[in-house]
């Protein structure tokens, strides 16, 4: 299996907890629409890497896997009290070496095989989903547009 498409899978699973921390107990409840965007994004991406791992015959792989499930948890306490452009300062510096880091991953297409490729597309294309959403919010402006656009692209 390879370590680098497991390790984004597992990503996927802390930012669902992550996300779903922020839905359920952030005070702004002007904010509802753009958690529950932000969940679908890594809903949808686990999904098809689950079914990336399912049609490359992988080993079994931890769908469930509570330490990520609490790292996400844990670290989602850390910043629930923020302000929203405080908050919003802080999530898009946190996402941002992750974009570049698959971003960077996508482009050594020479280290990939013919059929690892769409899937690193699919990881760095959520990533920069997510980038974009937080610059967006940052300037004021709605940060679903870019998550939208990853789910109208990417169909399970």
């Amino acid at each position: 299996m390879n370590h680098k498409i497991l390790t984004a899978y597992q990503g996927e699973l802390y930012g669902i907890a992550f996300f779903e921390y922020f839905a359920k107990h952030y005070t702004e409840q002007n904010k509802a629409a753009l958690w529950e965007t932000l969940i679908a994004v890594e809903i949808r991406t686990a999904k098809l890497i689950e079914a990336y791992f399912d049609r490359m015959q992988q080993p079994p792989y931890n769908h469930h896997d509570t330490a990520m499930v609490n790292k996400g948890e844990t670290d989602a306490q850390k910043w629930i009290s923020l302000p929203w452009s405080e908050l919003v300062t802080t999530l898009e510096a946190w996402v941002k070496p992750y974009e570049r880091q698959y971003r960077d991953w996508y482009n050594q297409t020479e280290m990939h095989t013919a059929l690892e490729l769409p899937i690193f597309e699919l990881i760095a294309a959520h990533e920069t989903a997510i980038y974009d959403c937080w610059q967006n919010e940052s300037q004021h402006q709605s940060g679903i547009e870019p998550l939208q656009h990853f789910l109208n692209r990417y169909i399970l």
